[in-house]
């Protein structure tokens, strides 16, 4: 369905990559000859979908076509559970997009959750890893309370687990 959604469209976000192993060598990377570049307008995994667009006009156009698309294929977006996400460049002063699903407003976010990982507007990573950090030393202290401290066990198993 998505696929017959958005096949005419060249909307979405292009990604330049080359394939030499070279990935850190920007100078490699903004050479046309030596880099690929690919057209991305969704991230999918299991039965969610994200649609990724630079403008605001590219991502309405993109969502009309996949709720066209939808009604097609007897399904139906719930406006309530669709979010967005506007993810500015830094230091700039743009309002957040009015994105709509027919005539119904969607609401603008400052993250969600997406695999696990939580994605802030601003593009920051340092609250995530604080999550994750805090994740670990939790799973480490029930680790050491059930596992280390327990004298049932085995230094070979404690050194496994």
């Amino acid at each position: 369905m998505l696929s017959h959604a958005v096949h005419d469209l060249q909307r979405g976000v292009y990604i330049r990559y080359c394939l030499d192993g070279s990935l850190f060598d920007l100078q490699r990377l903004t050479a046309k000859t030596k880099s690929l570049k690919t057209l991305i307008q969704d991230v999918l995994f299991a039965d969610d979908c994200a649609l990724v667009a630079y403008t605001e006009q590219d991502l309405q156009q993109m969502l009309d076509c996949f709720s066209g698309a939808s009604k097609l294929f007897g399904l139906t977006i719930s406006p309530g559970k669709t979010e967005v996400l506007h993810q500015p460049a830094p230091y700039s002063n743009h309002p957040p997009p009015t994105i709509t699903i027919d005539d119904t407003p969607l609401a603008n976010v400052n993250h969600f959750k997406y695999l696990g990982s939580t994605i802030f507007c601003d593009c920051s990573l340092d609250r995530e890893i604080d999550t994750r950090i805090s994740k670990a030393s939790q799973v480490l202290g029930i680790l050491h309370n059930r596992v280390l401290n327990e004298h049932n066990i085995s230094l070979s198993t404690k050194l496994k687990v």
